[in-house]
């Protein structure tokens, strides 16, 4: 499938360093009750055949819509995805489907991450790669793959590891959930997977690891920052710092190729992972000037991919385009 790098290294940093830290003290986040309650969940799907877990939070999902209907959030998904959706203006029916297509997904995504470590084993990953991407990429130099949360996002991370056979490093975005964070650490350290919080001792890591030691990068470019996702842009001003910048930037240092993947789900409990092509950006002149070229590619590239599939975008609920306005709706 790709140029496997032999005998894969272990990232020359302490495994805690992925790790979420948490501030002691702070009563929110002892989850006295429900930390447990998360964790025996988790272990008990985790024995349980791969496609219990998604059957179980889309059973669940209309309870969950139903208590948080009026917070202001889940008002601002409807609005927003009526707004963005590719056949808008949707009728009220078809408004509402979208609406509980999204719940029943972002309940799965949680339920998944008990079933991630398991899914090609089981057959229920597949990997599209329309361009033959994959057979042409370096074999002993790094690969920024650009993501975003579509479908049970965690899967880039694991396929980019253990389908194509990659050295690969990244980022992630702690849960407000400590007993979450846990998990999700603990999940990662089974399937062998470095990805660190944010802080500057982890943009450091990130740095010397793929710039100075030629591993991949993985990093999901539609991350929250300052309470909003910035990309894809739907027609606001592309951002100028947070995950694509960093993506672009390691990739104009180290030459390169950035490779956007995705992951959308195909039927319940099966999934599949698309490849795209290089991403064609110009990488010459001034620093600044390219690196925005690059963050406009990408834009180019998952706009659309994100517009077509926004019942599986997880961070539609965290997208605040202006003109929202929660008296109104």
């Amino acid at each position: 499938m790709t140029a496997m790098r032999g005998c894969r290294r272990t990232p020359p940093v302490a495994f805690e360093e992925t790790h979420a830290r948490e501030v002691p003290g702070e009563p929110w986040r002892r989850e006295p009750v429900l930390g447990p309650v998360k964790r025996a969940v988790h272990a008990a799907l985790r024995r349980l055949p791969v496609g219990f877990a998604p059957r179980l939070a889309r059973a669940l999902a209309p309870l969950v819509q139903h208590l948080q209907r009026r917070r202001i959030y889940a008002r601002r998904l409807v609005w927003t995805l009526a707004r963005l959706h590719p056949d808008a203006p949707l009728a009220a029916a078809e408004l509402a489907a979208a609406v509980r297509r999204w719940w029943r997904q972002a309940g799965a995504v949680m339920a998944e991450y008990a079933t991630v470590e398991r899914l090609r084993a089981a057959g229920r990953l597949e990997v599209d790669d329309p361009h033959g991407t994959l057979a042409g990429l370096p074999a002993d130099a790094p690969v920024i793959f650009a993501c975003v949360h579509l479908g049970p996002f965690e899967l880039c991370f694991e396929t980019v590891l253990n389908t194509f056979g990659r050295e690969a490093v990244g980022t992630w975005q702690p849960e407000p959930s400590p007993a979450a964070n846990r998990i999700l650490h603990e999940m990662r350290a089974r399937y062998g997977l470095y990805v660190f919080p944010p802080g500057q001792r982890s943009a450091r890591h990130l740095h010397r690891l793929v710039v100075g030691d030629g591993f991949d990068a993985i990093l999901f470019v539609d991350e929250v920052r300052e309470r909003q996702v910035h990309l894809p842009a739907f027609g606001r001003p592309l951002p100028e710092r947070g995950n694509a910048s960093v993506a672009i930037k390691l990739a104009l240092k180290t030459g390169a190729p950035v490779v956007p993947i995705h992951v959308l789900r195909s039927g319940v409990a099966r999934y599949r992972l698309y490849v795209g092509a290089p991403l064609d950006f110009r990488r010459e002149g001034v620093p600044e000037s390219a690196t925005m070229a690059g963050i406009a590619a990408l834009d180019r590239h998952f706009e659309p991919v994100v517009r077509h599939n926004l019942d599986q975008w997880y961070m539609l609920k965290e997208l605040r385009l202006p003109d929202f306005d929660p008296a109104k709706v």
